[in-house]
């Protein structure tokens, strides 16, 4: 009996361990596949960028809608991703699914984009332009999620991360020595 409380009691530490590992260790991480210097902004939603390499792209912001010419909100639009990114280095998570606008035909890259916040974070610029209410969110056929956008991105991954990978190793060893010995007292209990 006492070597069962002791192997519960070494359980469930296990997993109070691993369970409060995890939430601490929550890590954002973000692909980026290009950097380039913002050379000139077209409207709310696309600029051109030099990557570093000297090749000129022109973007388009990933899921966001921005007003067109024609419409309300375009001037305001355009001079805030101005604001944000104009002759900034902005990193680049492109669409893997399709790379280019206008399903992989278009000549734009299309991109989730984002500059230097401060020292630890990057600003998340499709979603700095919604909460700004200069743009909408849309679900465009491609990788990104864009309801699951955060503002502020980590510049590296939490320190803790490989420490929550470990407990939840030993989360699961536990539980499973548990199972195992759980099943081996009912078999000799009913015998």
């Amino acid at each position: 009996m006492q070597r069962h409380k002791t192997i519960v009691f070494l359980t469930l530490t296990c997993f109070l361990l691993f369970a409060s590992g995890t939430t601490v260790a929550k890590a954002i991480i973000i692909e980026i596949d290009f950097k380039g210097t913002t050379k000139n902004v077209i409207d709310g939603d696309t600029f051109d960028i030099v990557a570093e390499n000297g090749t000129q792209y022109r973007i388009r912001l990933a899921d966001v809608d921005a007003p067109e010419r024609d419409e309300a909100g375009y001037a305001e639009a355009k001079e805030y991703l101005k604001n944000l990114v104009y002759g900034e280095v902005v990193y680049l998570d492109s669409d893997d699914l399709y790379i280019w606008d206008d399903y992989g035909r278009g000549n734009r890259v299309v991109c989730v984009t984002y500059v230097e916040h401060n020292s630890t974070h990057y600003l998340n610029t499709n979603e700095a332009l919604f909460r700004a209410g200069h743009v909408e969110k849309r679900e465009y056929t491609n990788e990104f999620t864009p309801y699951n956008w955060e503002l502020y991105i980590p510049k590296q991954e939490s320190t803790e991360f490989p420490l929550a990978t470990g407990l939840v190793g030993i989360g699961i060893v536990a539980i499973a020595v548990l199972v195992v010995y759980l099943n081996r007292s009912r078999k000799y209990r009913g015998n």
